[in-house]
C-alpha cells in the first residue's frame, strides 16, 4: 500500500514538472515567435517594464515605428533611463517619426480636453524628463535646447517644455529652473495661460 502511495506522489511529481518544463518551453517559443502576442498577454497582466521589452523585440524584429513608441514611452514611464534614452534616440531618428506622428495626433484630435496637445509634444516632453534625469552639470544646456526646439512659439499644451519645468521643479532643482526660466523667458513664446503656470512654478522653485 505504502509503495502504491509512493508510486503515485512519484508520478504525480513527475507530471507535474512536465507540465511546468512544456509551459516554460511554451513561453519561450511563443516570446521569441510572437513578441507582440506577449507584449499584449503581459501589458494586460500588469507587468508593464516586460511588456515595452517585447514592444522593442518586436520593432527589432519587423521595423515597427509603433512598438517602438511604445517601447520608449513604457521605458520612460518606468524611468528605466538609459535604456528610455536609447530607444528614443532611435524614434527620433526613425524615417516614419514624424508621419507617426501626424497618425496618431488625428486620433487624439478626437479625444475630449485634449484639443492642443500633440503626440510628439508628448514624446518629445517624456524624452526631456528622461534627459535632465540623466543630466549633469555639463549637459544641461542641452536638455533645455532640445525641449525648446521641440516646442511651438504658440507654447502649445502639453509641450516639452511644460514637461521638463515639471520635472525640475518636483526636483526642487534652483540651479536648473533659473537656467530654464531665463531660456524661456527669452524664446519668444506667445504668454499662453499655460507659459505663465510654467514661469510661476519655476519662480516659486527659484524663490523658495
Amino acid at each position: 500500500m505504502r509503495i502504491t502511495k509512493k508510486i503515485v506522489l512519484k508520478t504525480i511529481v513527475l507530471t507535474l514538472c512536465v507540465v511546468f518544463i512544456l509551459a516554460v518551453s511554451a513561453f519561450g517559443i511563443v516570446s521569441l515567435l510572437a513578441p507582440q502576442t506577449m507584449m499584449d498577454f503581459t501589458a494586460s497582466i500588469g507587468l508593464d517594464s516586460i511588456s515595452g521589452d517585447y514592444a522593442y523585440q518586436e520593432y527589432e524584429r519587423t521595423g515597427d515605428v509603433a512598438c517602438l513608441a511604445r517601447s520608449f514611452i513604457v521605458s520612460a514611464d518606468m524611468k528605466n533611463d538609459r535604456t528610455a534614452e536609447d530607444r528614443f534616440t532611435r524614434l527620433y531618428e526613425h524615417e516614419e517619426f514624424s508621419e507617426f506622428c501626424a497618425e496618431q495626433d488625428s486620433a487624439i484630435s478626437k479625444e475630449e480636453g485634449l484639443s492642443g496637445y500633440t503626440y510628439r509634444g508628448y514624446v518629445c516632453g517624456l524624452a526631456a524628463r528622461v534627459k535632465y534625469r540623466l543630466a549633469s552639470a555639463d549637459t544641461e544646456e542641452k536638455v533645455i535646447d532640445f525641449a525648446v526646439s521641440e516646442t511651438g512659439k504658440s507654447f502649445p499644451q502639453g509641450n516639452p517644455l511644460v514637461a521638463l519645468t515639471v520635472e525640475a521643479a518636483k526636483a526642487q532643482d534652483t540651479e536648473f529652473c533659473g537656467l530654464l526660466i531665463t531660456r524661456i523667458r527669452g524664446g519668444g513664446f506667445e504668454e499662453s495661460a499655460d507659459y505663465k503656470n510654467m514661469i510661476k512654478i519655476l519662480e516659486d522653485v527659484i524663490h523658495a
